[in-house]
């Protein structure tokens, strides 16, 4: 059994891994080496999404999956009946 104390210090182990990358693209990007600088921060991008757990969608994909899921809410709202007119 993992104790939160562990997965704590996990956690921190990893913060420190991505905030050693910030610092390698800073400091390359002080260097004047743009190029390395951004395949650092790429890197970093894709451990991040990793890390939270997203995944990657072609463009458009994301479009399409909202408007699927606005759909299946509409169909299980209930109809609504007719306004009544008003008697006289």
């Amino acid at each position: 059994m993992v104790s939160l104390n562990d997965l704590i210090e996990e956690l921190d182990c990893t913060l420190e891994d991505f905030l050693d990358q910030v610092t390698l693209a800073i400091d390359l990007l002080e260097e004047g080496e743009q190029e390395e600088a951004v395949e650092v921060l790429k890197g970093l991008e894709e451990d991040l999404f990793d890390f939270l757990g997203y995944e990657e969608m072609e463009e458009g994909e994301g479009e399409e999956e909202a408007e699927e899921e606005e759909e299946e809410v509409e169909e299980k709202k209930p109809k609504k009946a007719p306004a009544k007119k008003a008697k006289k």
